[in-house]
């Protein structure tokens, strides 16, 4: 029976600052799962600021998420997180000239401990979480890369309850890095609906901001299906827009994100 408990969010920095198992199971005393999840980015343009300056100098991105999780007790679990690129390429302006840069392998690995409280109430339920998460570089910087390579702590806080019918989380997280890299925001809104005992339909929206001037927001539908206890499935769009690069950068910012998974849960 605590298997059939159905409660599902994504609280995301896109796919980064989600836990497995979709975010929110296990949830009883020594229970585990995985989820592999593919992502498919493509952004347009090359942009300096809020301007485009290279109409279809685009970068693409095919990666895997391998991600588990282990709960000691309901309220308290470790997750990580290892994402990798499979094959990345972008077009960029290198001292004013066209170049062509790709990059793949191992990215960061993220590990979190989420902290849960839960309550129930008399039409809905739900729970509050505070997560301290660490961020481990799994190599060697180069002139491209997904990720930073970087060590990062960060700090995620969240909320999220359901009725019947409805549902509505609100998160926000904040990570600091080592070297020069800036500081970072991430906060989202999500709100579903349940319209069967097993799916639900969210319409996601997530805002990112860095201390270096860097900001999007990113926006659109996710669907979520039990398949049974053990098996659950998730797929989600979004769409980025309203961006700005970091000041005095040219960067990629604004395009399309798929995502698809599956989780297992024991």
């Amino acid at each position: 029976m605590k298997r059939c408990l159905f409660l599902i969010s994504w609280i995301t920095v896109s796919v980064v600052a989600d836990q497995p198992i979709m975010n929110m199971m296990p949830r009883w005393d020594g229970g585990y799962g995985w989820q592999v999840l593919y992502d498919t980015i493509h952004r347009e343009d090359l942009l300096r600021g809020e301007s485009v300056i290279e109409s279809g100098w685009s970068e693409t991105v095919h990666q895997v998420h391998l991600q588990g999780v282990y709960t000691w007790d309901r309220a308290i679990r470790i997750t990580a997180k290892l994402p990798l690129v499979l094959d990345a390429e972008r077009v960029n302006l290198v001292d004013n000239n066209r170049v062509v840069q790709r990059d793949e392998g191992v990215g960061d690995l993220t590990l979190a401990l989420p902290l849960k409280r839960y309550f129930n109430l008399m039409k809905r339920t739900g729970n509050w979480t505070v997560a301290p998460q660490v961020r481990v570089p799994m190599g060697s910087k180069d002139e491209y890369d997904v990720y930073d390579r970087v060590w990062g702590g960060g700090l995620f806080a969240g909320y999220e309850t359901e009725m019947r019918y409805a549902f509505f989380a609100a998160g926000v997280s904040y990570w600091v890095f080592e070297t020069e890299e800036p500081e970072a925001w991430h906060s989202s809104v999500d709100a579903g609906w349940n319209f069967r005992d097993n799916a639900q339909l969210l319409w996601e929206t997530d805002w990112h901001y860095e201390t270096d001037g860097k900001r999007f927001v990113s926006a659109g539908p996710a669907l979520y299906w039990r398949h049974n206890d053990n098996t659950h499935l998730r797929f989600e769009y979004k769409r980025e827009f309203n961006g700005k690069t970091a000041t005095g950068e040219v960067d990629h910012i604004g395009g399309d994100r798929i995502v698809a998974g599956v989780g297992f849960v024991y």
